[in-house]
């Protein structure tokens, strides 16, 4: 399963993120905005640790793609776009944390 983690943790990541911070703008204007930020932080750091299981994968099958006759195979590959996706993600969610900090809630 350390192969999937980042293709399936980062896109969960985000969507959560995403409709937490629908969820919270209403209540963000009357109150403080800091709900959001922390929930947003720990969520890019599960897509990371999405990204670090897959990358970890890559690194324990190093070895075994040069016994493999055909190259690896797709688990090799699973685990690369399981990279790819968990470092692309975890950009989104600081890009959506970045955003909500700077613009305020209550101009809608």
């Amino acid at each position: 399963m350390l192969y999937w983690a980042g293709v399936a943790l980062g896109p969960l990541a985000w969507g959560i993120n995403l409709q937490s911070v629908y969820t919270f703008a209403h209540f963000s204007c009357e109150k403080t905005r800091i709900s959001g930020a922390v929930l947003s932080a720990i969520l890019v750091l599960v897509a990371l640790a999405g990204t670090a299981m897959s990358a970890r994968a890559v690194r324990r099958s190093a070895g075994a793609e040069w016994a493999d006759a055909q190259g690896g195979g797709p688990r090799a590959f699973m685990a690369w776009l399981g990279v790819g996706t968990g470092v692309l993600f975890a950009l989104v969610i600081a890009n959506q944390l970045f955003a909500s900090l700077m613009i305020s809630p209550c101009l809608r």
